[in-house]
């Protein structure tokens, strides 16, 4: 097992405590709750977040406004929980918490759902551009007329799943284009 150097276990320490806090001391201090409340809820927060900001604040000895915190995130989520904003998140690859009420998750889920399917048709772009890129690479060190032939076959098949890659992100495009509200 390798051994740390003696100065790399303080640093380690504190780059784990500065991971795991949510707000800095002035945040902490400042105490604007409903505002960070509001922050969390436009991220798509879960409730139990404010038990993160509470061990973070808990260095300082000091303690979260819940109720604040509780309206902020509300408002926050009016929002985070838009078909708009769930088209937007799913593009990104972000995932759903479940945070959404219920009188506006469906909305916001259609959306997600669009953009999802946005996002996973370009990872598939992605990793068939990738795959064909190293065949590229490799081609040109084929060891005889077979492996050649075989490196030829796969940039074929390549090809011709990223054109059809290609015309599946573009229906879900124009699908999710149709879901504009």
């Amino acid at each position: 097992m390798p051994r740390l150097h003696p100065t790399a276990l303080p640093l380690l320490f504190v780059c784990l405590l500065a991971g795991c806090s949510t707000l800095s001391e002035d945040e902490c201090r400042q105490g604007d709750w409903e505002r960070v409340g509001y922050r969390d809820g436009q991220n798509g927060q879960a409730p139990e977040r404010i038990s993160t900001h509470r061990k973070s604040c808990r260095v300082y000895r000091l303690e979260p406004d819940e109720t604040a915190w509780r309206l902020g995130r509300e408002r926050g989520l009016n929002f985070y929980c838009t078909p708009a904003n769930g088209l937007s998140a799913g593009r990104r690859g972000e995932r759903y918490a479940g945070v959404c009420p219920e009188r506006s998750e469906a909305a916001f889920l259609r959306g997600f759902e669009a953009g999802r399917e946005i996002h996973l048709a370009r990872e598939h772009i992605d990793y068939l551009e990738q795959e064909q890129r190293s065949i590229e690479v490799r081609m040109p060190g084929a060891r005889n007329e077979e492996e050649l032939r075989q490196y030829s076959n796969q940039l074929t098949r390549l090809r011709l799943e990223r054109e059809l890659a290609g015309r599946e992100l573009r229906l879900s495009e124009q699908r999710a284009e149709r879901l504009r509200w």
